[in-house]
């Protein structure tokens, strides 16, 4: 089955993200021009791959990281950075996917991603925007709110601060025209390009190198090594190969195992009242796909949604007029008002797993230095915090006790299709 080869040309995200044009493309790498050898090879520079190589730092490897653009400029530059708890598949269904003991083992590793990162990276997150805010999750219309309760006491029973809120309140209180809501205590927004950026840059000082521009073609086993052969030519012989590059990071694997889906979003001109954004909780809802908002740190408004079926990027980007109108179309219906003028408008391309859990580890029957993280679909950077530290316990061949909950083997031999779901 060896070697894998990357045949991917379609490129992730359409051009003006707004967290690129709010921070800029960042100082260029060099590409990888020989062959050089490492003792861990990660392929992809994003917040994932990023967060990754900083764990790994203290193992003292030889730490080599490729990207085929550049830092922070594939998935991380066009996510929306809403950092939630909540899966996209409910506490409730998760229970009858995974048992009652491995789905609230999920759920409590996302609640613990928030503080595991705020201890780690007080100083980076400060300078990132990172804020503690609400999550408000709308009940789509009167059909769901059976299901919402249900999943409103399956929460609290995990001892989770939440509570239901009625029409009446969100009117009052948030503005929105939806049946009922669960209002959430925890979750987070920041900057992911500044944080990945800054991270990245802490992680060269410490001798973790970093090339730009280099694509890999291929990775096969050598000698109970690995060897990563780029597009130019050049060898990469690691001990470890980690691959933290998005839905990209299929090329590497035997089968596609789920389905690729584009999303849309926007960003509005700076409010009149700046205070409405800073506010502003998380809010999304129970359709799916669904649509979703923040506030951003230069008081502008953020929304998301408008998911349909992955072709190629050109129709992806083409799509783009139509999906932002249906954006605006869904906050008015929220709101009951028209969206404040846009700004910046862009397209993404995502993927989710069928529980809506990362595949993180090795895939059964392939070498065991092979590792992936997988972190996709709405929790990909709450997952990629969890991801670092299983990581470097796989490096260090050690067990790590979320390997049976975000691991492969959960979903047996085979591979699964996605059941669709949404990145936000």
């Amino acid at each position: 089955m060896w070697p894998f080869a990357r045949n991917s040309s379609h490129g992730i995200r359409s051009s003006n993200p707004y967290w690129l044009l709010r921070n800029g493309i960042g100082d260029a790498r060099a590409p990888l021009k020989q062959s050089i050898e490492c003792d861990i090879a990660i392929i992809g520079a994003g917040i994932t791959g990023a967060l990754i190589a900083d764990a790994l730092i203290p193992t003292r490897r030889r730490i080599v990281m490729l990207d085929s653009r550049d830092v922070a400029l594939g998935s991380t530059a066009a996510t929306t950075a809403l950092l939630q708890y909540e899966i996209d598949t409910h506490l409730v269904d998760l229970v009858r996917l995974l048992g009652p003991e491995r789905a609230t083992q999920a759920y409590r590793a996302c609640i613990a991603s928030f503080d595991l990162f705020e201890r780690r990276f007080p100083e980076l997150l400060a300078l990132s925007n990172y804020r503690r805010c609400e999550s408000l999750y709308l009940a789509e219309n009167e059909r769901a709110l059976p299901e919402l309760r249900a999943e409103l006491a399956a929460r609290r029973d995990l001892g989770l601060a939440c509570r239901w809120v009625e029409r009446e309140e969100l009117a009052s209180h948030f503005g929105c025209h939806r049946p009922g809501a669960i209002l959430s205590a925890l979750g987070a927004r920041f900057d992911p390009v500044r944080f990945t950026q800054g991270l990245m840059t802490g992680a060269e000082r410490h001798g973790v190198q970093v090339f730009a521009r280099t694509r890999v073609r291929s990775v096969s086993g050598l000698n109970g090594r690995l060897r990563l052969t780029t597009d130019a030519g050049s060898l990469v012989d690691a001990g470890c190969v980690v691959v933290a590059a998005g839905y990209e990071s299929f090329d590497f694997l035997p089968r596609r195992p789920a389905e690729i889906h584009n999303t849309y979003a926007l960003v509005t001109e700076p409010l009149a009242d700046p205070s409405r954004a800073a506010q502003l909780p998380l809010i999304w809802e129970s359709a799916r796909p669904y649509l979703y908002i923040r506030g951003t740190p230069d008081g502008r408004l953020m929304v998301g949604g408008a998911d349909v079926p992955f072709r190629n990027a050109a129709a992806r980007d083409a799509l783009l007029p139509r999906q932002v109108r249906r954006l605006a179309s869904g906050y008015l219906r929220l709101f009951g008002e028209g969206l404040p003028p846009i700004d910046h408008a862009w397209g993404g391309s995502f993927v989710s797993t069928p529980d809506g859990l990362p595949w993180i580890g090795s895939v059964p029957e392939q070498p065991p230095g092979l590792l992936f993280a997988l972190c996709l679909g709405g929790n990909g950077i709450t997952f990629a915090i969890h991801a670092a530290d299983m990581i470097r316990a796989r490096v260090e061949n050690r067990a790590h006790e979320l390997d049976d909950v975000f691991g492969f083997a959960r979903v047996g031999a085979d591979l699964p299709a996605s059941a669709g779901g949404r990145a936000r």
